[in-house]
């Protein structure tokens, strides 16, 4: 782990360098740029990012959602779209990031990796991922919010992306192994970033009182074995609409505005958008 977090300094770095932009002279933009991620998968976390992009979008930001999940992408899918480009073409050349970009519902903008992913682009080497992020820097000009979904766990990208970002939204469930996997995450952000801003989502809850446990537990272990404090955001109910959703293809605030699921997550999005800002927004966070 020391060596990989070795590499994404020094991958940071080159992001920079490439930017033009001087690590002692703070680049500001109005543009937040928020990871979603999670310790593991199967918790919903792209299905958050999803909605969490609509729900952004209906209170008049300018959402891009990034879909960085490069082995299992499945962001147009959710969406019900089939995007003709995606990150695969950027890879091998024959598009850029900007012109890869597409409109899907609530006017959000969407980079989309591919259905299924791409074997070339779950294993990004550091020099490929730097394009990526370097790319995303134009981005941020043109965007209020830029949501990134990461993969799940601990892989290289997952870390490059979520480390890069200004901001960390974890999903987890209330399940032990979730939970554990969630600190997991939280533990490597906190010891490879300085003064990391984390945010906790529990999904699929039985109850708001089995949620509010799960929360309570991961702040009390940061607090305690990282002297860190994160912030508990709420939580997702276990609601048979987001089911019926994505078999429809069509986002729970969309299909079912109504439903509970649908409602917590705009009571989410509006939490994080109203949420503690850091004094100066920067151009992908320098990190070290």
């Amino acid at each position: 782990m020391q060596d990989q977090a070795e590499n994404l300094r020094q991958m940071v770095e080159r992001l920079n360098t490439t930017a033009g932009v001087d690590k002692n002279t703070p680049v500001t933009t109005n543009c937040r740029v928020i990871a979603v991620t999670s310790g593991k998968g199967g918790v919903g976390k792209t299905n958050i990012s999803v909605n969490f992009a609509l729900a952004m979008a209906s209170r008049g930001k300018k959402v891009l959602l990034f879909d960085a999940d490069m082995g299992l992408a499945n962001v147009d899918v959710m969406l019900g779209i089939i995007p003709q480009f995606n990150l695969a073409h950027v890879l091998n050349g024959q598009k850029t990031l900007a012109e890869i970009v597409i409109e899907g519902p609530n006017g959000i903008k969407l980079v989309a990796s591919g259905s299924g992913g791409v074997r070339e682009l779950a294993d990004l080497n550091d020099e490929q991922r730097t394009k990526f992020l370097n790319a995303l820097l134009a981005l941020q000009n043109q965007s209020d919010l830029i949501l990134i979904d990461t993969g799940a766990g601990l892989h290289r990208n997952v870390l490059a992306f979520a480390l890069a970002a200004e901001e960390v939204v974890i999903v987890t469930t209330p399940e032990p192994t979730s939970l554990m996997d969630a600190y997991g995450m939280i533990k490597i952000i906190y010891r490879e970033k300085k003064h990391p801003v984390i945010n906790v989502i529990v999904n699929m809850a039985s109850s708001q009182a089995e949620a509010d446990e799960a929360g309570r537990k991961l702040t009390i272990l940061a607090r305690r074995f990282l002297n860190l404090e994160i912030d508990y955001l709420g939580f997702v109910p276990r609601d048979p609409s987001m089911i019926r959703a994505v078999k429809e293809q069509k986002p729970v605030v969309l299909s079912a505005p109504t439903s509970p699921a649908a409602v917590s997550i705009h009571r989410l999005a509006e939490s994080l958008l109203l949420g503690k800002k850091p004094k100066e927004r920067r151009q992908l966070d320098r990190l070290f």
